[in-house]
C-alpha cells in the first residue's frame, strides 16, 4: 500500500484545469514538426511543378530584355515588387498548407490552450543552477536517448535509400545536366519522404509517452485529494454550524405558525402535527408544523397556550408526520380523515362561540 505522501491517485479535474492554465499539457513537439514536414513534402509534389514554372517564367522574361533595358531605381523597385509577388504566388500555397498542418497537429494533441502564465517573466528559469539540475533529471536522459535513436533511424533510412538508388546515380554521369539534376532531386525527395514517414511513427510513439509522463506528473497524494475535496465543499465544521443554524431558524418559524393553526393532531405523545386550512389560499389543509417526541411536546404546549384544539388520532398523526413535509398540502388520500377532524373542531368552535354557550359559561 502507498503511503500518504506517495502520488498514487489520479489527478482531479481541478488539478488538470490548473495545469492547462499553466500550459502543462501532453504534447509531442516532434509530432507537430514532422506533420508539417510531411505535409510540405506532399505539397511540394503537388505544387512544385507549377511553382517552378511560375518562377522560371518570370526570370526568363526578366533576363531576356536585360541588355536593352535602361536600369533605373524605379525599374529595380518594380522588379523587387514583382519578384515578391511571384515568390508569394509560388510558395504561398506551400506555406499556407504548412501553417494549417502545424496548427491542426497541435490542436489535435492538446485542444485549445490559453496559458497566459507562460508569458510572465520567470527569473527562476534564468538561474544557471536550475539549468544544471535539469541536465541530470530523468527527462533529459529520455530526450538524449530519443535524439540518438532518431539520428540512427534517419541515418539508416538515408543509407538504405542511397543504396537502392546507387545504380541510377552512377548512370547519371552519362545524362545531360537537366536529367541528372532531376534524378538527384527525385532521389533526395524519396529519401526525405521516407525519413519523414519514419519520424512520424516515432513521433506518434513519443506522443503516447508524453501523455503517460504528463499523467504521472499530475498524480496526487491521498492527502492532496482530501484537501481539495475539503476546499471544494467547504470546512465540514462550518457547514455543520450553518445547517444547525438553518434548522434552528426553520424550527422557530414552524413554532411561530402553531398558534395560527386550526388543529393539532397527536399520537398522543410521540407525534404532533399542526394543520391550517384557508379556502382562499389553498385547495387542501396545509401542515404548518410537525414534530416527534420533545418537539411534539413543545407543539402541544404552544397549542394549549394559544387555545388551538388538540385532537388525538394516532393513525392520522403518524401518516401526516411520515408523508407530508412542513408547508405542504396533505395528499388526497387523507382528505376524508382530515375533513372529519376539521368538521369536529369547527363544530366545537361554533358551540363555544354561540351566545347560549357563553351565557351558560358566564352563569
Amino acid at each position: 500500500m502507498g503511503g500518504a505522501g506517495e502520488r498514487t491517485e489520479t489527478a482531479t479535474p481541478k488539478r488538470r484545469n490548473e495545469a492547462r492554465k499553466r500550459g502543462q499539457v501532453a504534447k509531442s513537439a516532434d509530432l507537430a514538426s514532422v506533420t508539417v514536414l510531411l505535409g510540405a513534402l506532399l505539397g511540394l509534389r503537388a505544387f512544385g511543378v507549377g511553382s517552378a514554372h511560375v518562377v522560371r517564367t518570370y526570370f526568363v522574361e526578366a533576363l531576356t530584355h536585360l541588355d536593352d533595358t535602361r536600369i533605373s531605381p524605379q525599374l529595380l523597385e518594380q522588379h523587387v515588387v514583382t519578384m515578391g509577388l511571384v515568390l508569394f504566388h509560388a510558395i504561398g500555397p506551400l506555406l499556407a498548407l504548412s501553417a494549417v498542418l502545424g496548427i491542426a497537429a497541435n490542436w489535435v494533441q492538446t485542444g485549445p490552450v490559453w496559458a497566459t502564465e507562460r508569458l510572465r517573466l520567470n527569473l527562476q528559469a534564468l538561474n544557471p543552477l536550475n539549468g544544471m539540475s535539469r541536465l541530470f533529471n530523468p527527462n533529459s536522459l529520455v530526450n538524449l536517448v530519443k535524439s540518438i535513436y532518431k539520428m540512427a533511424v534517419i541515418g539508416y533510412v538515408a543509407i538504405v535509400t542511397m543504396q537502392a538508388s546507387y545504380p541510377q546515380l552512377v548512370m547519371a554521369a552519362r545524362f545531360d545536366l537537366g536529367e541528372a539534376a532531376g534524378l538527384v532531386a527525385e532521389t533526395a525527395y524519396r529519401m526525405a519522404l521516407r525519413v519523414a514517414a519514419a519520424m512520424l511513427v516515432m513521433s506518434a510513439l513519443d506522443y503516447f509517452y508524453q501523455r503517460y509522463s504528463h499523467e504521472k506528473s499530475l498524480r496526487m497524494t491521498k492527502d492532496e485529494v482530501k484537501q481539495e475535496m475539503k476546499n471544494a465543499d467547504g470546512d465540514p465544521r462550518i457547514k455543520a454550524r450553518i445547517r444547525a443554524r438553518q434548522r434552528q431558524i426553520a424550527r422557530k418559524r414552524m413554532m411561530d405558525a402553531v398558534p395560527m393553526a386550526d388543529v393539532v393532531i397527536t399520537n398522543p405523545t410521540h407525534y404532533a402535527v399542526a394543520l391550517k386550512y384557508s379556502a382562499d389560499e389553498n385547495e387542501a389543509p396545509v401542515v404548518v408544523a410537525k414534530g416527534a417526541d420533545f418537539l411534539a411536546l413543545r407543539i402541544r404546549e404552544i397549542a394549549q397556550m394559544a387555545d388551538v384544539p388538540i385532537v388525538e388520532n394516532p393513525p392520522l398523526a403518524r401518516a401526516l408526520y411520515r408523508l407530508v413535509d412542513v408547508d405542504r398540502e396533505i395528499p388526497s388520500d387523507l382528505y376524508a380523515a382530515v375533513a372529519e377532524v376539521l368538521a369536529f373542531v369547527y363544530q366545537i368552535d361554533r358551540r363555544r362561540r354561540s351566545p347560549y354557550t357563553q351565557r351558560k359559561a358566564y352563569a
